[in-house]
């Protein structure tokens, strides 16, 4: 049996006059499978600001990343079936493992995955974070940034999202958090002269936080987020 869990926005002052956010609606409601063999209905509730009334909704960034947008698996296992297809194992055999994780998928599903996986890992993160800088500056005048930080069999992926519209920026993996190619990564999106004034990332992490923070401007304010 599935329980439910509500969730709203980690910040509740709207970014462009500080006014206090007030419900709107319902974003999105999903049930959602996890690695450890939970199922929870996710209800992301959705914000807005009655002073600007500019029809800017503002959400929970632990809801959005839980899943993919339009996907009912939690990202962990999308990339856990990613590595599992780099071990060659078969669609069946993939579904028998996530059985014995009280998780049910069909082979489709996996391929389906897998795919997304592919299509995430080649996205140009790059053009994206760039244009979504420029956009945030704009229309906020700051950056605000959620980053993931998933870990499957000694690899990590590093996921980075728009604060503001949850759009995907980058998809990234990593042979651990000793990669000095993660640093090489963050520096060059996460710099001390960068106006960035909001980072969201996981609450439990001695090395990814301490890094995050090392390189972020000293205003920055960090915003811890759980995950199942």
């Amino acid at each position: 049996m599935s329980v439910s869990k509500y969730y709203k926005p980690e910040i509740l002052l709207c970014p462009k006059c500080g006014s206090k956010l007030v419900y709107r609606y319902a974003i999105s409601n999903k049930l959602i499978y996890f690695t450890n063999g939970k199922h929870v209905h996710i209800h992301n509730l959705g914000y807005g600001c009655n002073t600007c009334k500019d029809n800017q909704i503002y959400f929970s960034q632990t809801a959005n990343k839980l899943a993919f947008k339009g996907y009912t698996y939690s990202a962990k296992i999308i990339c856990t079936i990613a590595i599992l297809k780099e071990k060659n194992m078969s669609r069946e055999e993939i579904c028998d493992y996530f059985f014995t994780k009280n998780i049910e998928i069909s082979d489709r599903n996996v391929d389906n995955l897998y795919r997304k996986y592919q299509e995430c890992i080649k996205l140009d993160h790059k053009e994206l974070i760039s244009k979504a800088y420029r956009n945030m500056l704009d229309a906020y005048g700051q950056i605000r940034l959620s980053i993931d930080l998933i870990t499957v069999s000694g690899n990590i992926f590093v996921i980075f999202y728009d604060y503001f519209t949850a759009d995907m920026l980058a998809f990234v993996r990593f042979a651990g958090l000793e990669d000095p190619k993660l640093y090489d990564f963050l520096s060059q999106y996460i710099r001390k002269d960068m106006n960035i004034s909001v980072i969201a990332s996981i609450r439990r992490d001695a090395i990814f936080i301490p890094m995050l923070k090392n390189l972020s401007p000293a205003k920055t304010k960090f915003i811890a987020f759980n995950k199942f």
